[in-house]
């Protein structure tokens, strides 16, 4: 069985953010397929390594519990790890930690966990004016690293597409983030429309955007709550809004889609595959969100889900789906043909199940 370790600096175990729960996903798929360790840089608490080993059943390495270190310190603690112990593939998670390569003592097959193309957030974040908010990468530079990977994982097909355009296309694997069915209870009456996110700074914008410009007008023709989860809450200004609950961070995700009717996520920018909207289909929740929140499920634009990229037309898909049970109700069953059909476990990461097996370090 191959050996696997997994480099990142995330602290995966808490599952309060999109990133996370991507990450604590790839490691239950990857635990069930191969020997697997992961390592992070901490810190972390002295408990948190038999808790991961309890909860997923893999061996977890803190590199450091009780401070931040510098790059080069992380390095060496690496690289004294590794001296020791062989792996046949390396994957890092985030581009950004791409020096621990330079710590490896020894050839193995290395892939790339993007999440994000990162020179196309910068793009997104100028265009918004929230340049310099977040580490920034122009494309070329993004390529050059790139290229020193066996593999990039991207994980929607505009990411895909476009780094097919930056490396040879043999190198990019398309692994989208997968997701599991629930199903709930369809009331006959909207009375909860939520939004679930952490406190990221496209969230942060596109719920204080929503809350100025769109949800007095909906509060005025419905009488629905507006329910909003997530570390997120701590930056949301609606203090003169009425029927907005700041709910803060809830664990139990089921909770949160039982009591809610209509799921929204109006973000305007970012990168990468929006993970709530997900959650939203797979839970048989009707979703309204952007053309941007779309990206990478564009197949089902307005028929399993709402597409709305100004305030009126936001707030005209929420008061069809406020008004219209029979539409709501054929979403939910949408939804879960939807999810089924694209987004398993086993459909999401079998490019990497096949870089990973077919690869032989004697080659």
């Amino acid at each position: 069985m191959k050996k696997v370790l997994l480099f990142t600096d995330v602290d995966f175990w808490e599952r309060c953010s999109g990133h996370r729960v991507r990450i604590a996903a790839l490691i239950q798929y990857l635990s069930a397929h191969f020997c697997l360790t992961v390592v992070a840089t901490g810190p972390a608490h002295d408990s948190v390594e038999s808790l991961v080993r309890n909860k997923y059943g893999i061996e977890l390495v803190i590199l450091e519990h009780a401070r931040h270190l510098d790059s080069n310190d992380y390095g060496a603690k690496l690289k004294s790890l590794l001296e020791s112990r062989h792996f046949d593939v390396l994957i890092v998670e985030y581009i950004h930690s791409s020096y621990c390569l330079n710590f490896l003592p020894y050839d193995c097959h290395v892939i790339l966990d993007t999440h994000d193309i990162i020179s196309e957030r910068t793009a997104q974040f100028k265009k918004f004016n929230y340049g310099g908010s977040l580490y920034e990468m122009q494309d070329n530079d993004e390529a050059d690293i790139f290229n020193i990977y066996d593999h990039v994982m991207m994980i929607n097909q505009p990411d895909f597409d476009k780094a097919c355009l930056m490396v040879d296309r043999q190198k990019v694997l398309l692994c989208p983030h997968p997701s599991e069915i629930y199903c709930h209870e369809l009331r006959p009456e909207v009375r909860k429309i939520a939004f679930i996110a952490s406190c990221y700074l496209p969230n942060v914008d596109s719920i204080n955007h929503f809350v100025a410009h769109c949800w007095d007008k909906i509060r005025a023709k419905y009488d629905v709550e507006l329910d909003i989860y997530g570390t997120v809450c701590t930056e949301i200004n609606c203090s003169d809004k009425k029927g907005i609950n700041l709910n803060g961070f809830e664990s139990d995700l089921h909770k949160i889609y039982e009591e809610a009717d209509i799921i929204i996520n109006p973000v305007r920018f970012g990168a990468g595959l929006k993970i709530k909207n997900l959650e939203a289909l797979a839970h048989g929740k009707p979703l309204v969100t952007t053309r941007h929140g779309a990206r990478g499920m564009e197949t089902g634009a307005n028929g399993v889900y709402s597409i709305a990229d100004d305030d009126d037309a936001f707030i005209a898909a929420l008061s069809e789906l406020i008004q219209n049970r029979y539409l709501r109700e054929t979403r939910q069953r949408l939804a879960h043909g939807f999810i089924t059909k694209n987004f398993s476990s086993s459909e999401c990461f079998k490019p990497l199940y096949d870089a990973i097996t077919e690869f032989d370090i004697t080659q």
